[in-house]
């Protein structure tokens, strides 16, 4: 597993072509670990941001006026968590996103939605972008599928710590394939078929690209949130050619890779 850590470099701009939230059931190991994650919320009471310290019967926190999320016991664990230091983001940093998902780790409008996968494409790209360079060096014209077990809110957010201040209960990450249409077709659709609703977007993408500044993108969530997008190459073509060679290119070409979004 690889470390991807990128917080401090600024997002790129994609075009999205699609975006759908697909109805498929859960397999029994997936709808287990849903309602483990949210029977946790719903018994965990929220806590802290800056100390960790649980509210009270009867007491509850008063929240950040901005996101309306983040909760603090006192005014100076707000004041201190507002810029932190160190190798811990302060909430200045993060408000945002945690306006976006809300109270219930949900994103309601489409726009937010978009940002948000934008911001989880930041955080990886480094890696996922000489990946999709140095497969298609091999396997030819394709695309990124980009998947993971998290809900799209709980990947975008900059730092693991849920809407009530506790961690979030498992590592997040993402599954990085580089698939051809073909491979879609008889692996993607086979096992999942309404993700078929995306290959009228998807196939004109995977001819049209220009491989030398974009690359074609399918994103899917725990949630049911997929999209199709277009995402320009940053790092630069030349660049990810370097570095998917020293990334990828030591004889372990079993295709599948997986990114932890938090190791630093």
């Amino acid at each position: 597993m690889m470390s991807a850590n990128t917080a401090d470099s600024p997002p790129a701009p994609f075009r999205w072509l699609k975006s759908a939230e697909l109805g498929y059931a859960e397999d029994a190991n997936t709808k287990n670990s849903n309602q483990q994650m949210d029977e946790q919320q719903e018994q965990e009471g929220r806590v802290c941001f800056h100390c960790g310290k649980e509210e009270a019967n009867e007491v509850t926190f008063p929240k950040c006026s901005k996101c309306g999320v983040a909760s603090y016991c006192s005014r100076d664990c707000q004041v201190s968590n507002w810029k932190s230091g160190g190798d811990k983001m302060g909430h200045k940093h993060t408000c945002a996103a945690y306006k976006r998902v809300g109270e219930d780790m949900m994103i309601m409008f489409s726009d937010d939605k978009d940002a948000a996968r934008q911001d989880v494409l930041s955080k990886i790209r480094f890696y996922a972008f000489p990946y999709a360079v140095y497969k298609a060096s091999k396997a030819g014209r394709g695309f990124l599928f980009v998947q993971s077990d998290s809900s799209l809110a709980v990947m975008s957010l900059p730092i693991p710590v849920l809407s009530n201040g506790h961690s979030c209960p498992q590592q997040r990450s993402v599954i990085l394939h580089w698939l051809t249409m073909e491979e879609y077709d008889k692996e993607v659709c086979r096992d999942d078929f309404e993700m078929a609703a995306m290959r009228n977007e998807l196939k004109p993408a995977v001819e049209t690209y220009d491989d030398k500044v974009e690359v074609p993108v399918l994103m899917r969530f725990r949630c049911g949130q997929v999209a199709v997008g277009v995402a320009p190459l940053v790092p630069d073509y030349k660049l990810c050619q370097i570095l998917g060679k020293e990334y990828y290119g030591h004889g372990q070409d079993s295709g599948a890779v997986q990114l932890n979004i938090d190791d630093v």
